[in-house]
């Protein structure tokens, strides 16, 4: 029998784990989620989003292995009750026509809201049920017999109607939870046959929010949680994954949830990207506020927050994966340092990857930039953290020589080439190289400086590794950092001619202390970088030509803006690539135009860049029109985005991303999107660069990792 395949890193995907084999790390942001107050959660497709949730939530904190050595139960003052949207929400509800379904209503969507927020309050009330019949059986809490059939009594009392549903009268929770859920499919049915009138008739009477409060509220003051410190009364905290499938009425009825409920009821509710509002509700003048949610993006967390999971899930990941006598040797050390990033990874800054690329070149160019740097080294002792004669843990200045170099003496002035007379022009800046100022402005350029040198040599693949590189082209998504790294560890094994599917090339790879060979870590991040392009086109998606065609032209562009050796702007302006695109507004007269449904095929692509996760959104925003209608639409609007970093090594653009806004036309990407004459990516992205405007708002403020030795 053949072995089984072992890559640690993979799959990625919670829905792909084994049974028993999800592995969770608690992080500080779910500290927040578990506080009283709700949160929106909104991130990139693979951020942990899911993985947060369930953090919190009663069936891992009970059951999970991974989680249970880190915390319990009984940590918590609130039972977490996780769903998934797309598993109890039928589409159909969002595409039934209310204003035909009641004529008569003043205003019909308050009659959808009704509807739609009993779906989800029968939902929760149901999932909490089932979470109390668990953990009692299981012995995390007490609930006498008695008090569970008064409990169901006092529901059906409360809600009459809902016995019309019953074959008997409910008795217990799994009983009434059944019950529940027998609602929730006829009301998905109706909505998809057309007869929601008839059943709406049958629906118990109440408020939105009224049952939900009234089941929780019967459950906290019944049930007790069994901790070592005594008995507590619980709160029900509702943990809603995946709620970008939302429509704007949708939303906005959950939002009106959200801001009418109290103890024992707080939400968590969980999206991809930033086009869910977390602000309207269906309350006159009473909109969702920060004294009413706290709203948290996984992709603006810090860096140090995300290098700190990403460090615990490899270690989690890997720990998990080797054998006992591995695993036994590590009891007693932090779970977190299993495989310490650092170490194994190693520290490279662009002065060593120039360092590389000088050294396997023979161009002459190379050779001198070399020699004038090691008199520079000298001349700005004590600047740029020179100091002392370079090592390999202290390079050359390369980059800074380089810099400098091609510097025409303004602020945004460069050359795009050198030669030895330029070297007199170092002595002419000594004065400035202690200044704080000048010091950052020349850091903010150093990718730009790897960039356009590897470009002007004609180095194609750079030779990216180290922690920081591979944390920063992860761009904040624990799956994608999973991802990079199952390449390094396969190319890790083809390297040491080892049989990835071993346990011998596990646990060489999990328990050696001696650092992955540099050639090693760039093999893996490319061959990440291109995984992730076969992904996009491998897409099934009418829109997939689509998006693989804006993502293609844009990621061309991108590496234009910030490489091309022949543009002094590259210098200049340095990590160009956040998109900013204005959609016109509805109110625009287009005579004998095809605007506005050109503008709708490019926002459909876009957006299904983003919840692909194939784009980062960095702004977006939505004009009073977009917000009457059920449906989000473009118009209008204004997004700001970038390339994910992943795409970087592929395009050859900046692993930190791209932090400067140029502004692009809906009409100029519509040549990208148009499937009957499909434009050719590189000459569209070559004839943008050579007239893409800047937009004038200036770079975005920038982070630099406290381990790289450049920064």
């Amino acid at each position: 029998m053949n072995p089984t395949p072992l890559n640690p890193f993979r799959p990625t995907r919670w829905e792909h784990q084994r049974d028993g084999f999800q592995l969770i790390w608690f992080t500080k942001t779910a500290e927040l989620l578990a506080a009283e107050k709700s949160v929106y959660v909104r991130g990139s497709r693979g951020s942990g989003k899911t993985t947060l949730l369930k953090s919190i939530c009663w069936e891992d904190l009970s059951k999970n292995t991974s989680l249970r050595m880190q915390k319990s139960l009984s940590d918590f003052a609130h039972l977490g009750i996780y769903i998934r949207f797309p598993d109890h929400m039928s589409s159909a509800v969002s595409f039934s026509s209310w204003s035909e379904i009641y004529p008569d209503a003043p205003d019909p969507t308050l009659e959808f809201h009704r509807y739609f927020s009993l779906l989800v309050e029968l939902t929760c009330a149901e999932r909490a049920l089932v979470a109390c019949h668990d953990l009692r059986v299981n012995a995390f809490l007490e609930i006498s017999p008695d008090q569970e059939l008064a409990l169901a009594r006092g529901v059906l009392a409360e809600f009459p109607a809902l016995q019309g549903f019953a074959d008997e009268p409910p008795k217990t929770f799994s009983q009434v939870s059944r019950l529940m859920r027998t609602v929730v499919r006829r009301m998905n049915e109706a909505a998809g046959r057309g007869l929601i009138q008839e059943l709406n008739q049958r629906l118990p009477g109440r408020e939105p929010g009224e049952l939900l409060a009234y089941v929780a509220a019967q459950l906290s003051a019944s049930i007790r949680l069994i901790t070592p410190l005594g008995r507590t009364q619980p709160a029900f905290k509702f943990c809603l994954d995946d709620c970008e499938v939302l429509s704007l009425l949708q939303q906005k009825s959950l939002n009106s949830l959200v801001r009418t409920s109290q103890f024992p009821v707080s939400w968590v509710v969980s999206s991809v990207g930033a086009f869910y509002d977390s602000t309207e509700t269906f309350l006159g003048q009473q909109p969702l506020t920060d004294a009413d949610r706290r709203v948290i993006s996984l992709d603006d967390r810090g860096d140090e927050d995300f290098r700190e999971l990403c460090q615990a899930v490899v270690s989690l990941r890997l720990l998990f994966s080797v054998s006992e006598s591995v695993r036994t040797a590590h009891a007693n050390k932090a779970l977190a340092d299993f495989f310490p990033l650092d170490a194994r990874l190693g520290r490279r800054g662009v002065n060593d990857m120039m360092a590389v690329i000088a050294q396997r070149s023979a161009s002459p160019m190379p050779k001198l930039l070399v020699s004038i740097a090691e008199r520079f080294q000298a001349l700005a002792k004590g600047a740029f953290g020179i100091v002392g004669a370079p090592s390999k843990s202290r390079p050359l200045p390369l980059y800074q020589t380089y810099l400098l170099l091609l510097w025409q003496g303004r602020e945004d002035s460069f050359k795009v080439t050198f030669d030895a007379q330029d070297e007199a022009k170092l002595t002419a800046y000594e004065s400035s190289y202690n200044t704080p100022a000048f010091q950052a402005w020349i850091r903010r350029k150093q990718r730009a400086a790897l960039l356009h040198f590897a470009a002007a040599l004609g180095f194609r693949r750079l030779p990216l590794g180290g922690a920081a590189a591979v944390v920063s082209l992860a761009d904040g998504s624990i799956r994608d950092f999973l991802e990079i790294l199952g390449e390094i560890y396969a190319a890790y094994a083809k390297d040491h001619r080892f049989d990835i599917r071993s346990t011998e090339s596990l646990e060489r790879f999990a328990s050696s202390r001696t650092q992955i060979g540099w050639d090693t870590q760039t093999t893996g991040i490319y061959n990440a970088s291109e995984a992730y392009i076969d992904g996009v086109s491998g897409r099934a998606e009418r829109t997939a030509d689509a998006v693989l065609r804006l993502l293609d032209g844009l990621g061309q562009l991108t590496s234009l803006l910030q490489s091309d050796p022949s543009d002094p702007t590259v210098l200049g302006r340095a990590e160009r690539g956040i998109f900013s695109i204005r959609f016109s507004s509805p109110t625009r007269n287009y005579i004998g135009d095809a605007a506005p449904s050109r503008e709708q095929a490019v926002w459909k692509a876009i957006r299904q860049a983003e919840i692909a996760g194939y784009i980062r959104t960095t702004e977006a925003r939505s004009s009073d029109a977009s917000k009457t209608t059920g449906e989000p639409d473009h118009h209008g609007r204004t997004i700001s985005f970038r390339l994910h970093r992943r795409f970087a090594p592929h395009f050859r653009f900046s692993y930190r991303g791209a932090y400067e806004v140029v502004t692009i036309a809906a009409t100029d990407l519509w040549a990208l999107c148009d499937e009957r004459v499909p434009v050719d990516a590189k000459a569209w992205a070559t004839d943008m660069a050579n007239r893409t405007p800047l937009s004038g708002l200036g770079q975005l403020p920038l982070q630099f990792y406290s381990d790289d030795p450049d920064a």
